[in-house]
């Protein structure tokens, strides 16, 4: 199960690595946000995405080295549904209340048990059942929590400097001005709303240790997040074994 709480450190390293990124560019009057440098633009658009009521994240990471496809719906009440896959596993996840359920199916569950003996037959009866976590569980961590996940995003000042103004293109039908920036291997794009809010809208990274993509969408849509049926769920806080 560590790696949920990968999910999280992952996708939080391509965006931190960003911040509330800027630079000395002030770009030209033929582009939006004119009379604005990139650094004024990035902070706004990381302030309008940390406001936002709920929003989608969408893409692929890496994770240890290896990748890591997420779609996760979540909202500032940290009411959370989304799916993750990996190269052996794949999982549904909602947080709901106060609770957090997953839904792996055996190759997940194998993984998580990886290095624990005789455990094949608790893994056989955890697969495509809905598994209630514990509260606090370190293991689910920041999964689904927005504005913690998202806080993630503004603690690094030392990456506000060095970042330029790109073309203007779209992400999703929606148009966006790319803010880039440079450093050693590795090359990192925010593409912010021109339109409306400053939403981030989409996030890449290449080279470096977290290379990936995160789109972001659905801003203030409301999370259809519901606990699963109580006959579906295994209580893992309460040591249950699989209901009947």
């Amino acid at each position: 199960m560590s790696v949920s709480r990968t999910l999280a450190a992952s996708v939080i390293c391509a965006t931190a690595a960003m911040g509330a990124a800027g630079c000395s560019d002030e770009g030209s009057s033929d582009q939006p946000f004119e009379g604005q440098s990139a650094d004024q633009v990035a902070a706004k658009a990381v302030t309008a995405t940390r406001n936002a009521a709920s929003l989608r994240m969408a893409g692929k990471v890496s994770a240890e080295g290896q990748p890591l496809t997420v779609d996760f719906h979540v909202d500032t009440q940290k009411n959370c549904k989304g799916r993750m896959s990996m190269e052996r596993g794949s999982a549904d996840v909602i947080h709901a209340g106060q609770a957090t359920y997953i839904k792996g199916d055996e190759e997940f569950w194998g993984n998580a048990a990886k290095g624990s003996a005789g455990r094949q037959k608790e893994v056989r009866a955890l697969s495509g059942r809905w598994v209630k976590v514990p509260v606090g569980d370190a293991r689910t961590t920041g999964l689904c929590d927005k504005q913690g996940f998202l806080a993630d995003m503004d603690s690094d000042k030392s990456e506000r400097k060095g970042m330029t103004k790109g073309d203007v293109t779209t992400v999703n039908g929606r148009k966006a001005i790319a803010l880039k920036k440079k450093k050693g291997g590795e090359s990192i794009t925010m593409y912010v709303a021109t339109e409306g809010k400053p939403y981030i809208l989409k996030l890449d990274q290449s080279g470096g240790e977290n290379p990936g993509t995160v789109v972001f969408s659905d801003y203030e849509k409301p999370v259809k997040a519901a606990p699963p049926p109580a006959g579906q769920v295994i209580d893992a806080t309460k040591g249950d074994k699989a209901a009947s």
